[in-house]
């Protein structure tokens, strides 16, 4: 049997809807540039969205909203775009039951590539309940959740990778990578039937499993 100290999830797609993440990114950031520089929003969508693709998605400031809207002129819209993604975030209804379960007999670990700017707002009405809040871009400078960047979660938190269960919802970044640090972990497939031993479809499944030393 696994003796699970610690759980580590992911954010987007395990325990909110992704769309809001990108509705930050797609309408909220053009929006606001529209709005600076007085263009119909069609044309600050496209201006914003060639802009993007000006670096990399390996240059960790690619992740960066306090970047971009640098880059984009529009600094003073920060706290604003913040407060307007704040409604649109959907959290899965499994979340905040299975959560405070959880806490209660183990340490929880947020673990994303999402920047922290965007983790704080997203999980503001239930931060208090994880050790630790961990974005690879924020925290460490890294644009994915590598092997380095697990190495240092357990590092930092003081965890063994096998007293950690991570669980996320993509397979390279969220299920491969940490197994082959040493950490248990599982894919949640919320909008697909789970098939494979290491899919679950939402948190309860993964709390059962927990329970049941099946991991």
């Amino acid at each position: 049997m696994h003796h699970v100290k610690a759980v580590s999830l992911d954010v987007t797609g395990t325990l909110v809807d992704g769309r809001s993440v990108k509705y930050f990114w797609d309408v909220l950031i053009p929006t606001a540039y529209a709005k600076k520089h007085q263009v119909p929003f069609e044309k600050a969508f496209q201006y914003v969205k060639h802009t993007y693709m000006t670096i990399s998605p390996d240059d960790v400031k690619w992740y960066l909203p306090e970047y971009w809207v640098k880059k984009l002129g529009i600094e003073d819209r920060v706290e604003a775009l913040l407060r307007e993604l704040k409604p649109m975030i959907t959290i899965f209804p499994d979340v905040k039951p299975v959560i405070v379960e959880l806490c209660s007999q183990h340490d929880l670990i947020i673990s994303s590539n999402l920047p922290m700017m965007l983790l704080e707002t997203i999980l503001e009405d239930f931060k208090e309940y994880f050790l630790k809040i961990f974005s690879s871009v924020s925290t460490y400078s890294l644009p994915r959740k590598t092997a380095e960047f697990y190495a240092r979660v357990c590092l930092d938190t003081g965890f063994k990778p096998q007293e950690i269960l991570h669980v996320g919802d993509n397979i390279v970044y969220d299920f491969l990578i940490p197994r082959f640090m040493g950490i248990e972990s599982m894919v949640i497939k919320r909008f697909k039937p789970p098939k494979l031993k290491h899919e679950v479809s939402d948190l309860k499944q993964v709390l059962e499993r927990i329970k049941l030393g099946d991991l």
